[in-house]
């Protein structure tokens, strides 16, 4: 019985997280050829605060979100969590 657990920053629409659980479950069970009412999926929400990243919880580290859209003020955020892409400044290394 094949068992996946997802670790997500709580800020998810539920029927977002019940399709990604679907989703999930196919891709496995076509993947390892057992039927999908075998595979478990686990989805747990993590406070924000309770999430670090480099030493800073993920509330500080992705800065100022847009309540609108639920994504960064700034725009998207680089792999590494640096803080929002800004175009006119070079990347660190």
């Amino acid at each position: 019985m094949p068992f996946v657990r997802i670790d997500l920053v709580r800020g998810r629409d539920k029927a977002v997280l019940m399709r990604l659980v679907e989703e999930v479950s196919e891709v496995v069970a076509r993947t390892l050829d057992t039927p999908v009412d075998r595979v478990r999926v686990l989805v747990s929400e993590v406070d924000p605060d309770l999430w670090g990243i480099g030493g800073v919880p993920y509330s500080v580290a992705r800065g100022p979100v847009d309540p609108a859209t639920a994504q960064p003020a700034g725009g998207p955020v680089p792999r590494g969590g640096r803080g929002p892409v800004n175009p006119d400044q070079p990347r660190e290394p």
